[in-house]
């Protein structure tokens, strides 16, 4: 089949894009998002501070309260580091993860607490308690502030569950009997207190967990403008492509024109370094070489992938070329590559937003040759090969935001 800009002999004009499109849109890479108002946790602290009674109960019955790296300990004071999790950072609802632990030592009898996952949703404290997974203790009185792009909780205090005490107990060598003497024996063995230090509904203190996220959710708030690159404009104009907004996207005419794109939501580190940047509208390319014969491109909902430093779309390629199977619908698909080097990032914790100024974006190597194969014309005609017009590393333009977030 012919491209629109070379004619058939005995009948009209035809688009040659049908097969060489599909095949090429199919290489694009996809990008996959969800977002929730629960946002990944990357780091913090958990200060446990025992209870007195608890403590000097554990004193007086030779127990000892180590750390399980890397955890410290110092009087009544556990420092966890927050390893993982997630959380809503405005209700304080979701998991806090921890590193480390506590060891309690009688004797030559030890029994570790680590693995300790807070979960605000259930109000539950859990652990491996002396290797096994079990609630540790129950949570009461939580309360949530914010902290920056975070949300410090607090829990009043931590109520032992008669399971985990149970364990402990039995670990620590703790029988809760004394043995009497036994006949024939000059003396019977005599357990080390009639009274375990560890009882069920026991309070073993009170938490609070600073925590940071790994990325934000972004509300819808703003607009990403994406200012074009001139060179790369020029050569849409060249072949005779209208380059228009779609809404709710806006453009401002100039040479080369901005668009401004509504952000939608998504999802941003607060160093801009991940996360995933959601906007609504998009561009429309629409060329029109001969009366009878219409080829778009539709560009629709832009991404800007942080993290994987591309932008995505979806495209749909739509013509009314005789003999062609229209639209071809290539789903969410990487199109361009995006350096933030030379980028300005801003971080302000306070207002809980997140600005990229002049992040570059250039076309992707199958980006070019699916613009090529849809508008580019034949060189020489009838070769089913198309005029190199764009290239792998032509500028997009740049791409600029303030991200709100929650």
């Amino acid at each position: 089949m012919k491209d629109v800009t070379q004619p058939l002999k005995g009948r009209g004009t035809m688009l040659s894009v049908v097969a060489t499109v599909a095949a090429l849109v199919a290489m694009l890479a996809f990008a996959p998002f969800a977002s929730a108002a629960s946002d990944p946790l990357s780091s913090g602290t958990t200060t446990l501070t025992l209870n007195k009674g608890f403590f000097k109960k554990l004193k007086k019955s030779g127990v000892k309260v180590l750390k399980v790296s890397p955890a410290s300990v110092k009087g009544r004071t556990v420092s966890l580091p927050v390893s993982g999790g997630s959380l809503d950072p405005l209700t304080g609802l979701g998991t806090v993860e921890q590193s480390g632990g506590i060891k309690f030592k009688h004797g030559k009898r030890k029994a570790a607490v680590n693995t300790i996952v807070l979960e605000t949703t259930t109000s539950s404290l859990n652990a491996k308690v002396a290797g096994k997974s079990m609630k540790l203790a129950s949570v009461k009185g939580m309360t949530v502030a914010r902290n920056g792009f975070g949300a410090n909780v607090s829990v009043a205090s931590l109520k032992l569950t008669g399971k985990a005490a149970k364990r402990l107990n039995k670990k620590l060598g703790f029988t809760g009997k004394k043995k009497g003497k036994a006949k024939g024996h000059k003396r019977a063995s005599v357990s080390t207190t009639t009274s375990p230090p560890f009882k069920g509904n026991q309070n073993l203190g009170s938490s609070t967990s600073e925590t940071q996220p790994k990325t934000v959710t972004v509300l819808p708030s703003g607009k990403a403008t994406l200012l074009t690159d001139k060179a790369t404009v020029e050569k849409f104009l060249g072949l005779g492509i209208d380059i228009k907004p779609i809404p709710p996207a806006e453009e401002k005419l100039a040479l080369p024109p901005s668009f401004f794109f509504p952000i939608g939501g998504g999802t941003i580190a607060p160093n801009a370094t991940s996360g995933i940047v959601q906007t609504t509208g998009g561009v429309k390319l629409r060329q029109e070489p001969f009366p009878t014969i219409v080829t778009t491109m539709t560009l629709n909902a832009i991404y800007v992938d942080l993290g994987a430093k591309t932008a995505t779309v979806e495209v749909i390629i739509e013509t009314n070329a005789p003999g062609v199977t229209s639209p071809i619908n290539a789903g969410r698909s990487s199109i361009a590559d995006l350096n933030l080097a030379g980028a300005t990032i801003t971080s302000d914790p306070s207002a809980h937003t997140v600005s990229v100024s002049n992040a570059t974006a250039t076309l992707q190597a199958v980006t070019a040759e699916v613009l090529n194969s849809t508008f580019a014309p034949e060189e020489p005609p009838g070769s089913k090969k198309h005029k190199e017009v764009f290239k792998a590393g032509d500028g997009l333009g740049t791409f600029s935001f303030t991200a709100q977030t929650q």
